[in-house]
Parts: structure tokens; sequence; C-alpha cells
């Protein structure tokens, strides 16, 4: 991620515009000059001390300074650095040398080197450590491992990040997604909901969907936090054909707000990412894993249609799953947790009244309070039937047992063993 003073973009008129560079052969040399320093610095394991000795010279003397400083911090970003003397407790080390060295000036030697290699024989002799006493602290640290990014790479991946560092400072953000086919808008949903973002979603036609996911500025108390959120999830964005992005940013200190308007007509990046899975969160990917292994009668069915309520619109499950026996019929998990929680209540409502809709409800307990769990049950008759509570994320076999429930309640099948 660019810091701010690493940004290049223009005004005019309250609108924001990046400076987006060209993928011109000079930029690709630009780049590629830079990665080469950091492949040599790898092999010879630099230490970040001559690394950075070695890049300022070059950065600060360039005339597209700006440009170079952004490429180095992306680099180091994806650098892997291990500590000089990583197998040793340098602290424990340096504050018994330090006693030493205090105890033998109460007699000290009237020569230098004298007194240092008494100090060294009462400590216990330590190449490294010898070598210097400072060598666990960062500018010591040895370059291990760069990313194996290409110059093309390396300039893409800039010009993705000037839109990233303006999301930082977004109050609000608008999406609309065009042409986007089922499966691709369900994976890009699940991602929405598990990068914790905010959205109010409105299908306009079977083919566009408008998000507005709030921004930083408007979550009290985790503003950078939620805004390393919605800058991050950028790239699963460009994951998409065909997307339109309108977002509010609050640059200045008056606090009055800029626009930046982009689309996939308007600027030609393409997602680090690559693939859809690569950004899929780690707690979904388990889940997924061990319901495939657990459960031989449910699979899951990601590219099945989002069910409708009437008047409310369509639901945006995390999960869809059908039976081994009658594969047409699809029942869908819906998972409530902090960052999704508005359409709760309503959601219980309506399927206490429609307890044959197939859709489960599952709750975190994190957003109920002390007894939010048993106020809930007193208040929604069978809520065991339609949802149920989860910590952190839900249970394989919770899930299966919900599954089996709603299942047998329908059609009188026997349970899943």
């Amino acid at each position: 991620m660019l810091n701010k003073d690493l940004l290049q973009f223009s005004r005019n008129g309250g609108r924001i515009s990046c400076r987006f560079i060209a993928i011109t052969q000079a930029e690709l040399d630009l780049a590629d000059m830079l990665l080469g320093i950091y492949r040599q610095a790898c092999a010879e394991q630099w230490k970040r001390s001559d690394l950075e000795e070695n890049l300022e010279p070059l950065i600060k003397g360039a005339a597209q300074s700006k440009l170079l400083s952004g490429m180095n911090k992306l680099i180091q970003d994806h650098c892997e650095f291990t500590a000089f003397l990583e197998e040793m407790d340098v602290v424990s080390y340096r504050e018994q040398l330090f006693r030493q060295a205090a105890e033998v000036l109460k007699n000290p030697p009237a020569d230098a080197a004298c007194y240092r290699q008494m100090v060294w024989q009462k400590l216990g002799q330590h190449d490294l450590l010898r070598e210097d006493i400072y060598g666990d602290l960062p500018e010591f640290d040895v370059l291990k491992k760069v990313p194996e990014w290409n110059a093309w790479e390396l300039c893409n991946m800039y010009n993705t990040a000037l839109v990233q560092g303006l999301l930082l400072y977004a109050g609000e953000l608008e999406l609309h997604l065009f042409d986007t086919d089922a499966m691709a808008l369900r994976k890009f949903m699940r991602r929405l909901k598990f990068y914790r973002l905010l959205a109010e979603v409105h299908k306009i036609s079977a083919h566009e969907v408008k998000l507005t996911l709030s921004g930083p500025a408007s979550v009290l108390g985790e503003k950078r936090k939620y805004g390393l959120q919605l800058a991050s999830f950028f790239p699963v964005i460009l994951l998409l054909k065909n997307w339109k992005l309108r977002a509010k940013l609050y640059l200045r200190s008056d606090e009055q707000a800029e626009t930046l308007n982009l689309s996939d007509r308007k600027c030609d990046l393409k997602s680090p990412l690559r693939r859809w899975s690569v950004c899929l969160p780690e707690e979904v990917a388990l889940f997924v894993k061990a319901f495939r292994e657990q459960s031989q009668m449910w699979r899951e069915a990601p590219e099945a249609p989002w069910p409708q309520i009437a008047g409310a619109g369509p639901v945006f499950p995390d999960f869809s799953f059908v039976h081994a026996s009658a594969e047409e019929a699809v029942v869908h998990v819906e998972l409530f947790h902090r960052y999704y929680q508005s359409n709760l209540e309503e959601r219980l409502s309506f399927l206490q009244q429609h307890r044959d809709f197939p859709l489960i409800i599952g709750i975190d307990r994190a957003i109920l309070g002390k007894t939010g769990e048993k106020e809930l049950m007193q208040r929604y008759q069978n809520l065991h039937e339609y949802a149920f509570f989860f910590s952190n994320y839900p249970g394989v076999e919770r899930v299966r047992k919900m599954l089996d429930g709603f299942w047998q309640r329908l059609h009188s099948l026997p349970l899943e063993q």
C-alpha cells in the first residue's frame, strides 16, 4: 500500500484523477532496474541498511523520484527479511556484556584493547556478537526473499496501488456491476462479506447489480482497519469484467468530499490476484474442504440461483447446498456477523412466517451481547428450526444438522448418519 505522500493524482472541480503511468519501455526499464537491485541484494544476502544505502542515491536523484519511491515501497512490502542474529538471544548477551564491562571498569587496564579483551574473556567468546552487539536491530536484517514479479507486473501493481491508496480515504463507494454471470457475482458477494465490508445491494436487472459500500469515514473507531479492508478489496473488483466505481474521498483537512470515478474502460488494470480462489478467506476455504470430507448427503452448489424474498429482493447467501436425493432442491445458508447484520431482524421475522422457505440463518454471538441469544429465542418461535448461533465461524457439523433438520421437516427423509 502506498502512503499518502507517494500517491500521484490531480484535482479538478472536486474530482480526483489518478495519474496512472503509461507502461512504456521507459517505465518497464525503471521497474526492471529496481527489481534487478533487489534480486542482487537477495542473492548476496545484503543487510537492510546496505540495501537502503544503495537505493537512496538512485531514487532521490532520479527524474521520476516519486514513481521509484512508490515502486520501491511496493517491492519492500513484499520482501522477506530475517534477523542477522536470528538464532541468538542478543538482548541477554548484550545485558551480560554491559554488566561485565562495568565490572572490569572497577579496575580498568590502561589499554583500551586490553579492556575489550578482558570483557570478552569474562563473557565468553562469540564471534557474531563480537562483530556487532546491535546486530539484532532491524537495519541489520538480511534480505532473504523478493517478489517474483516482472517489470510489467510491478508497473501494474503500482497503478493498482494508486487507487488503493486513495480508497483509504473513502467515505462511500458505489459500485455498478454489468453483464456479470451468476457464478462470478456469487463469488464476488462471498468475498465482499468476508472482507468484512458493509454493503447495500440492489439488483437492477438480471445482469446488473448496484452496491453501496460504506467506507472508513462511516465506521467510527475503526477507520484505519476498515480503510485497509476497503483498499485491499479493490483487486477483487478487478477480477470482474465490467464494472464502474464512484467513491467519495476525504483527503482534505476541511473534510470536503471529492469524487473518484473509475471503470474497467477508463483504467487498464489487471488484478494481481489473477483468480478467485486466491482471495477466498481462509476460514471459508477450510469450511468448504471439511464439509466435502464430512458430508455425503449434501454438496455445495455455488452455481445455484439466489433465493428471492417478495418485497425485499434477492438474498445473497454465503453457501448453497443440494441434497443427494433431489439436486434440483436448493437450501441456502446466510451468515450474519459483526459487519453484516443490518437485515437480521427482517430475515428472522420472514422465516418465522415462512418456515418452508429454503434459507437457514447463522448468527455470530459477537453481535448479540450477553443476553442477545436468549432474547432472540424468546422472541421468535421455533428459532432453532431456521437459525443457529456460532462463534467466530460455523462448524461443519452444526450446519449439516441444520440442513438435515430442514430436509426432514419438509420431506420426512432419513437423516445422514
